[in-house]
């Protein structure tokens, strides 16, 4: 399988190169580096497009390879590739198609928060077209040489039977990283004055101890290194509790090597759907976020065959 990194050629910024190049080196598997260059429509009759497009292919060329050269030690299977297509989006998922894509990694938008995951025009559509998970890094991630040291999940109510936390286990083993999972609570006043001391630290430690064995069965593979006796993964759950989502973010202790799974959903014209709350967690992330589909387990037919 390959991971591609989607680079924008002729822009400075190098967040897609280091996500794309910290998931191959995390995974063992290929990367191949994609640059596309759109083509006008419609084309100029006159023919005048073509010293353009030649000029943007020459451009598009050279980035990719500097990028290869930034990586080329730390990354020994790299591949890149440079082709026209009506648009970006489209170039992009024409690659996805046409080979075994495992993850797509894309950067953030330039306009977004410099630290923080932002989804710009091309991240958007690319997710709503994708048939695999979607990375993105933040605006300006630099990590040379880095590995992926911790898969995070963002867990919801929903998700513990969204096969969100499989999928994430899924990914940690193949990451050769530990699994975690947060939950977010948001709300005006959160740990501020009760009238009993330590009300709230009480109400927060028993929802956590519930989360964690609901986590541990909607979990339960076996581990590639398993965390205990019994062979099965443990789960360690995180609350993150603030008065506005930043704030709930940044209660959560994050890593250097820390990926943040996000559950999407399916809706009738994409497999994924960024909900409300999935949208606030992904633009406050201080970290690399995957999009996962989710996948509804009480909808799926049982299988009694023996």
């Amino acid at each position: 399988m390959t991971i591609l990194a989607g680079l924008a050629p002729g822009r400075k910024g190098h967040a897609a190169l280091h996500l794309g190049a910290m998931l191959a080196r995390s995974s063992g598997e290929d990367l191949l580096l994609a640059s596309v260059v759109g083509e006008p429509w419609p084309p100029n009759i006159g023919g005048g497009d073509s010293e353009y497009l030649a000029l943007r292919d020459k451009i598009a060329r050279q980035a990719l390879a500097e990028a290869d050269e930034m990586i080329r030690a730390s990354v020994p299977r790299v591949e890149t590739i440079c082709r026209r297509a009506s648009s970006i989006t489209s170039g992009l998922l024409g690659i996805v198609s046409e080979r075994e894509i495992s993850m797509v990694a894309l950067g953030s938008s330039p306009s977004s928060v410099l630290g923080l995951v932002g989804l710009g025009g091309v991240a958007e559509r690319v997710l709503h077209g994708s048939s695999v998970p979607v990375a993105v890094a933040p605006r300006g991630f630099h990590a040379p040489g880095a590995r992926v040291g911790r898969v995070t999940v963002a867990v919801g109510r929903a998700d513990q039977d969204g096969g969100l936390v499989a999928s994430g286990a899924a990914l940690a083993d193949r990451l050769f990283s530990s699994l975690h999972a947060v939950c977010f609570a948001v709300r005006p006043g959160a740990l501020g004055f009760t009238a009993t001391p330590g009300v709230e630290t009480k109400v927060a430690d028993e929802w956590r101890q519930q989360l964690e064995a609901d986590l541990a069965a909607a979990a339960d593979l076996p581990a590639a290194r398993p965390a205990d006796p019994t062979g099965r993964r443990t789960v360690r759950v995180e609350l993150g509790v603030g008065g506005t989502w930043a704030d709930a973010m940044l209660d959560v202790t994050w890593t250097g090597g820390d990926l943040l799974v996000v559950g999407t959903s399916s809706g009738p014209f994409s497999r994924f759907y960024v909900g409300s709350h999935a949208a606030k967690i992904i633009r406050n992330s201080p970290v690399p976020v995957v999009l996962m589909p989710r996948v509804d387990r009480r909808s799926q037919p049982i299988d009694d065959s023996p």
